[in-house]
């Protein structure tokens, strides 16, 4: 039987892919494999009905040199055909085999346990045989799972469907560690298990949310070191780097997080000093091929049969969301927090910071967590599900959304508001999107537990409590009215927000104010207690936004309150941070390369001296202030036009004691906050006497009116 590769079939989803990873602490009992499936059919809304799939991890199990295969065939024939290529290879033996078909309408699953007599005869018996099965517009096969530590169970249909096909909640499988996927490759025709979610290769298996734009790069470099079969997604690339760089280079997972995320000139803020820092570039560029680029999540799980290990892979924008917990027994990787609460609703969660990776092993738990200030704010709240009766002791009919999908949950939320009711509180909240669209003015809205993305969006005159963390998106184009969040939240808070206020007690991720704006009598103000990410008011045309930095700056936390490229492209409004920023995280600096290769010219033509050159060009980063003590006076005003453009317009920086216009615009406002989150007056005080970076746009300097013309005599 011969399959058309691209079949013309009902067209397919295309939505943000959800990711899921799992590993248990040492002594911690097994993962069952449901636990795998309750977390990623939490967010079966970012998957399709086009590919979704498991991997199950597992440390000193089987023989030393015994081989899980597991390969889609189309026929008996195929899986014949296999099985004596395999047997062909000297040092191979197949010690048993079975095959099951699911329906007429999809592959059949060939497994085998096989003896090698090594990973290199192995890998050079499954490449020739991927490539024979998938010939140019059919495909007949493919072996997708050969390890002795992990086994993969992917197929296309949703999270639920996959599982109940391999049996994994009929009858429990137990693993050390797992990782799940929901919806088909994003670069792929999503029609063949072929292509679904997790790519594995030897010990190594992957999921990925997001785009690959490296993936050329990527694919040569997997050509140049003999991996030549490969099914053409961009995702598929990264399982097969990583095996190499760990199995074959024999380098260690840190070093594989620090090359992947590809962190470019930040090596040094991961690593903590210079010397290590070099050594790290100096790794990084000699498998330059490998690292990654483009908006992307990855989670991967690795097993070198004595430890597991999951790394977690951030892009360095954080295009794509990803969320760290972790528990007494178990570290969580996930798209969403609802995934990770509807486990274990307590556990600690945080955000990695952009560009960084995360890696937990079973033995060693988090080596590396992705942030460097993770313990010095305000204590991370558990799931918000606290006693109703706490916050209030005569509560009108609670609605429980445990198990309701959010469509229904919104219009269950919407008809008590239409019946009369004004304050609608809602218990065990799990992910749910959109609670609070379309509120009606002065009604206000309470959840217990963890909402999903989108919280709030156009909310117009109503107010929303959550006790709990938020996720992304919360307050999106806000007009007016009121959010709460008791926890923290996560990217991409306020976007577009023209009015009312969001107050959250922790911390925000990425992207935190985006092109917030005001007009007329409507000014929006944003107040944050902890810390924020990259980005903060990236576009922002109007409004306040703050950052207290709480519980941080009361300790020996010498940071700062914020990420890279704060007011890039500020337009409008005033950002107060307490604590001082420096000057090299506001706006967007020019590439290192644009300005060296200006001035390399500049040497060339005798106006540099090639000393002061050579010496620039070391710097990691070239921010202006450095570039003025070291150019001479003639190229400085040159070189300044680097860094004024639309995405570094001018600034105006100041730091110090809030003024009295400060003052009056801040204390009405941060006593709302702390009267909310009942903090003290004491604090609140201490905070109004702190030092603030206020920054705002700087006004251009008008050009001087020309002289008028002269009469001619």
């Amino acid at each position: 039987m011969m399959l058309d590769l691209f079949p013309d079939t009902d067209p397919y989803v295309k939505d943000d892919c959800g990711v899921f990873g799992v590993i248990r602490k040492k002594n911690a009992p097994q993962i069952p494999s449901s636990v795998a499936v309750k977390a990623i059919e939490c967010v079966r809304f970012r998957g399709s009905p086009f590919g979704a799939g498991f991997a199950n991890f597992y440390a000193n199990g089987g023989k030393k040199n015994q081989y899980t295969i597991k390969a889609f065939v189309d026929g008996k024939e195929t899986a014949q055909m296999m099985k004596k290529r395999l047997e062909s290879y000297r040092g191979i033996s197949i010690d048993s085999e079975d095959r099951r078909s699911f329906s007429e309408k999809t592959f059949g699953i060939w497994n085998a346990k096989v003896d090698s007599a090594s990973d290199r005869t192995l890998a050079l018996a499954v490449n020739t045989i991927n490539a024979e099965v998938l010939a140019e517009g059919t495909v007949k096969g493919r072996i997708f799972s050969f390890g002795k530590h992990v086994e993969v169970y992917k197929e296309v249909g949703y999270p639920i469907d996959v599982a109940k096909q391999y049996g994994l909640l009929e009858k429990e499988a137990f693993g050390d560690m797992w990782i799940a996927h929901t919806r088909q490759p994003t670069n792929s025709p999503g029609a063949f298990p072929i292509w679904s979610h997790p790519f594995a290769s030897f010990e190594t298996a992957i999921v990925h949310n997001g785009d690959i734009s490296s993936f050329g790069a990527n694919l040569q470099f997997l050509k140049s070191r003999g991996v030549g079969s490969l099914v053409g997604t961009d995702s598929e690339v990264i399982a097969y780097i990583i095996d190499h760089l760990v199995r074959v280079k024999g380098l260690t997972m840190q070093q594989v997080g620090l090359i992947l995320s590809n962190p470019y000139e930040h090596y040094i803020d991961i690593v903590g000093n210079e010397a290590l820092a070099a050594s790290v570039r100096k790794l990084a560029l000699a498998y330059k091929g490998s690292q990654l680029d483009g908006p992307f999540t990855v989670i991967a799980g690795y097993c070198d049969g004595d430890d597991n290990y999951m790394l977690g892979l951030i892009d360095r924008s954080k295009f794509r969301p990803i969320v760290v917990g972790e528990d007494d027994e178990r570290i969580y990787m996930a798209s969403e927090e609802c995934q990770i609460r509807r486990l274990s609703p307590d556990a600690r969660v945080w955000t990695p910071e952009p560009g960084r990776y995360v890696l937990a092993s079973m033995k060693n738990g988090i080596i590396e967590s992705g942030r460097s200030d993770r313990d010095y704010f305000f204590p991370h709240p558990g799931s918000g599900l606290v006693s109703i009766s706490q916050e209030r002791t005569t509560i009108s009919e609670l609605i429980d959304a445990n198990g309701i999908d959010y469509h229904e949950l919104n219009e269950i939320i919407l008809n008590r508001f239409r019946s009369g009711e004004k304050e609608v509180h809602v218990v065990n909240v799990s992910g749910q999107r959109y609670m609070g669209v379309n509120m009606p003015v002065g009604s206000k809205l309470i959840i217990y537990g963890t909402p999903g993305n989108c919280l709030g969006n156009f909310n117009n005159g109503g107010e929303i409590v959550v006790h709990g963390n938020g996720e992304d998106d919360i307050g999106d184009a806000m007009y007016s009215g009121r959010i709460v969040i008791h926890g923290d939240a996560r990217d991409v808070l306020g976007q577009a927000l023209q009015g009312g206020s969001i107050l959250v007690k922790g911390n925000a991720g990425n992207r935190a104010v985006i092109q917030m704006r005001e007009y007329r009598d409507r000014q929006p103000y944003v107040i944050i207690g902890g810390r924020v990410d990259d980005y903060f008011g990236e576009y922002m045309a109007g409004g306040v936004a703050v950052v207290l930095g709480l519980g941080a700056l009361d300790k020996d936390y010498d940071g700062q309150m914020v990420g890279n490229f704060v007011a890039t492209g500020m337009l409008g409004g005033r950002i107060y941070i307490r604590g001082k920023v420096r000057k090299d995280s506001l706006g967007l600096a020019p590439p290192k390369i644009d300005v060296l290769n200006y001035l390399e010219f500049q040497m060339i033509e005798g106006r540099l001296e090639a000393e002061v050159f050579k010496r620039i060009s070391l710097k990691d980063e070239l921010s202006m202030d450095y570039l003025k003590a070291e150019l001479p006076a003639e190229l400085v005003a040159k070189v300044a036009r680097f860094y004024e453009g639309k995405y570094t317009l001018p600034l105006s920086v100041q730091y110090g004691e809030l003024a009295n216009d400060d003052m009056e615009l801040l204390e009405p406002k941060l006593r709302e906050f702390f009267n909310e989150f009942k903090l003290s007056e004491e604090m609140l005080q201490k905070v109004l006497a702190s030092k603030f970076t206020k920054i705002t746009p700087r006004a251009k300097t008008p050009a001087p009116e020309a002289p008028p013309p002269q009469a001619e005599e």
